[in-house]
C-alpha cells in the first residue's frame, strides 16, 4: 500500500492572498470602467473628438481628465485585472467574465445619452449594438456553469467546489470538463464571494468617480 504525500503548499496558496486578489480585481475593474465611462461621456459632450499637443491648431482640446484617464483606465485596468485574477486563482466571482459586459453596457449608456439629449439616431443604433455585445456573452457562458460563474471554482483555501454537473468553460468549449471537487459551497462561501464582488465594485466606482471629478 502506498501513501500519497500531501500536496506541497506555497505562499500563493494562502487564503488571504486569494481574497486579496479577488478584492483587487473587482476594485480595479470597477474603478477603471468608471473612469473610462466618465472620460467617454466627457468626450461625447465635446462632440466626440478632441486632441492635445502637436504642431497643428487644435479645434477642440481634450480636458485634463480625458487626456489622463482615457489611456490610464484601459492600460491600468487591464494590468490590475490580470494581477488580481492571477492572485485569486479561481476563487471568487470571476471578474474577467463581467468585465466585458461592464465595458460595453457602460459605453452603451453614453450612446443612449447622446440620443436622448441630442436626438442622434446613430447614438441609438450604437447604444443598442453595444448593449447586445455586452449582454450576449453572459447568455452563452452563465448557463454552462452558473455556480462557477457566480462564486468561482474553489473556496478561499483552494478546495475545489462540488458542482451539480461537470462545468465547461462555456457552452462552445470542446475541452473535457474539469472533475468536480467534494467541497460543497456553503452559505459563507456564497456570501464571501458575492460580498467581495459587490463591495469592492462599489468602492471602485466611488473612488473612480471621485478621482475623475477631482481632475475634471
Amino acid at each position: 500500500m502506498t501513501i500519497e504525500a500531501p500536496a506541497r503548499r506555497t505562499w500563493r496558496d494562502a487564503a488571504a492572498l486569494r481574497v486579496l486578489g479577488s478584492v483587487l480585481a473587482w476594485f480595479s475593474t470597477a474603478a477603471a470602467l468608471t473612469l473610462l465611462y466618465r472620460s467617454t461621456d466627457a468626450l461625447a459632450a465635446l462632440g466626440g473628438y478632441c486632441a492635445r499637443g502637436g504642431p497643428y491648431v487644435i479645434a477642440v482640446e481634450c480636458t485634463d481628465a480625458i487626456a489622463l484617464f482615457m489611456p490610464l483606465s484601459i492600460l491600468g485596468g487591464l494590468a490590475a485585472l490580470a494581477i488580481g485574477t492571477g492572485l485569486a486563482r479561481g476563487f471568487g466571482t470571476p471578474t474577467w467574465l463581467y468585465a466585458w459586459p461592464g465595458l460595453f453596457v457602460s459605453l452603451s449608456i453614453v450612446f443612449f445619452r447622446t440620443f436622448l439629449l441630442g436626438g442622434d439616431g446613430v447614438g441609438l443604433f450604437l447604444g443598442l449594438l453595444f448593449l447586445v455585445m455586452g449582454l450576449a456573452p453572459l447568455a452563452v457562458i452563465l448557463p454552462a456553469a452558473p455556480q462557477r460563474m457566480l462564486i468561482g471554482r474553489v473556496d478561499a483555501r483552494g478546495r475545489a467546489f462540488w458542482e451539480a454537473h461537470p462545468a465547461r468553460a462555456h457552452l462552445l468549449s470542446m475541452a473535457a470538463p474539469a472533475a468536480p471537487g467534494e467541497n460543497r459551497a456553503s452559505a459563507a462561501d456564497w456570501a464571501l464571494s458575492l460580498g467581495i464582488a459587490v463591495g469592492a465594485s462599489a468602492l471602485g466606482v466611488t473612488v473612480g468617480a471621485a478621482w475623475f471629478s477631482s481632475v475634471a
